[in-house]
């Protein structure tokens, strides 16, 4: 009888241990992060990274969180894109604005697409800072939720995000202004490298660590992509597309070197349309702009007579929505 008792002890004993540990797997767009709890003096550190499609082996002392390991993308744009739920497209939905090696002011839109690099010391370092904003989460989100958490935005918000616009700035300082006056997209696709190997240095600087924590979606893989955590894991450059570039907003009257290249470009068009009299009728131009702006009407005689016709430039007063 007492023989079978510590048999039963024996098997309730493992049958605990058991249920103490989990075993479950991750799935192919996450990776896991498997942390002490830090409870009854326990430790609170990082013990092992799950790496995707991988079983999760966690004790009864540890706690689990999860973080995307897929294709990622962040998109700067308008805000003027919605998806077919109507929601709007973009983790950013004020466009970039920089200046061109001529002084003039352009706004662009962009879209990185990267991946998280799952080498074992990046990942660490990157735990580092998903700590900080709470990026993780404690499920497994691949499949019902594109952006993980609220913590996984703030991450991006707050590093990416600044990191990208710096190299757009640093690039497009260098690029012509036919970027912008012939949209070519041969000049899109350059811009767009020198945009890439300019974030890389912009990033790590953000964050502070000689690796980088960010790599290339798609082409980013491991030795042997079905043994990840195995080998090596090969970081490419992040990849960035110029979706769309724009003309910022410079006014015609301004002492600005971009204001005399759009000047520049501005007569050359009228000069398609009004001939050697461009420069004539782009002035009249003006002054009706100005008429209209001063808020008051005014009457301008067309071909310098003073019998001339008479034209009127009416102010209209906007009224107010009703």
């Amino acid at each position: 009888m007492f023989r079978s008792s510590i048999v039963v002890v024996a098997v309730l004993a493992v049958a605990t241990l058991l249920l103490a540990c989990t075993d479950t797997g991750v799935s192919t767009a996450s990776c896991a992060f498997v942390v002490g709890d830090g409870q009854g003096g326990r430790d609170a550190k990082l013990h092992k990274i799950v790496y995707p499609g991988q079983k999760v082996n966690k004790g009864e002392n540890e706690n689990v969180s999860y973080v995307p390991c897929n294709s990622r993308n962040y998109i700067v744009s308008d805000g003027t894109v919605k998806d077919a739920n109507g929601n709007v497209v973009g983790d950013r939905t004020q466009l970039i604005t920089a200046t061109t090696k001529k002084g003039v002011q352009i706004e662009l839109a962009v879209t990185a697409y990267w991946t998280l690099n799952q080498s074992e010391r990046a990942m660490r370092n990157f735990y580092n800072v998903c700590f900080k904003y709470q990026c993780a989460s404690k499920d497994d989100q691949a499949g019902t939720a594109n952006n993980s958490t609220p913590g996984w935005n703030d991450v991006l918000g707050e590093n990416f995000g600044p990191a990208l616009e710096r190299a757009v700035k640093l690039s497009v300082i260098k690029a012509n202004d036919t970027i912008w006056s012939q949209r070519d997209p041969g000049e899109f696709k350059a811009l767009a490298d020198n945009i890439s190997a300019a974030f890389a240095d912009e990033i790590r600087a953000t964050l502070g660590y000689p690796e980088d924590l960010f790599c290339g979606s798609g082409n980013s893989t491991w030795s042997d992509p079905d043994k990840p955590g195995e080998g090596t894991f090969t970081c490419t450059p992040v990849r960035i597309v110029v979706d769309d570039v724009q003309r910022g907003l410079v006014r015609a009257d301004e002492s600005t070197q971009g204001a005399a290249e759009i000047n520049t470009q501005r007569l050359k068009n009228a000069e398609a349309l009004y001939g050697p009299g461009a420069g004539y009728w782009l002035a009249l131009q003006d002054l009706i702009d100005k008429c209209k702006a001063a808020g008051t009407t005014c009457i301008i005689n067309l071909g310098g007579a003073t019998t001339g016709p008479a034209v009127p430039v009416p102010v209209t007063t906007p009224t107010a929505p009703r």
